[in-house]
């Protein structure tokens, strides 16, 4: 069975009770504080697992506008990878004319609890100093 909330957030977690509802808001930010987190981090810079993380922006800057399909793969298998309560995760790259130095995503991914099927949607925009915000 899924939890609405990490295994992170609940080892933090103030509350110590358990609750029959199921709360799918609890959830929706429980994943996207954890994608935030996820995102932004760069792939080899942790010691225990050299998978983990995003490439650096600045392996792809040569290869654009081709970058954006690999970058756009990358982030797919990683949260494929690493975040086990989303499914069937799709980017689409979002070009804002306003801020060329930004790459924004817009991400779509099946959260499955039990029978119940929630989509959870979110944008992402990478910034120019390699920041990822991640905002639903």
């Amino acid at each position: 069975m899924i939890s609405e909330k990490s295994l992170f957030d609940r080892i933090n977690s103030d509350s110590h009770g358990y609750s029959l509802h199921f709360d799918y808001v609890t959830l929706h930010y429980s994943i996207l504080n954890s994608l935030q987190k996820m995102l932004n981090v760069r792939k080899g810079s942790l010691v225990t697992s050299e998978d983990y993380g995003i490439p650096d922006f600045s392996e792809f800057v040569s290869q654009f506008p081709d970058a954006i399909n690999k970058l756009k793969l990358s982030i797919r298998d990683f949260l494929l990878s690493f975040e086990p309560r989303i499914q069937s995760v799709q980017i689409t790259h979002e070009p804002d004319i306003d801020k060329p130095l930004e790459l924004k995503f817009s991400v779509v991914t099946k959260v499955f609890v039990n029978d119940d099927v929630q989509n959870l949607s979110f944008e992402t925009v990478l910034t120019s100093s390699g920041q990822a915000i991640v905002r639903s």
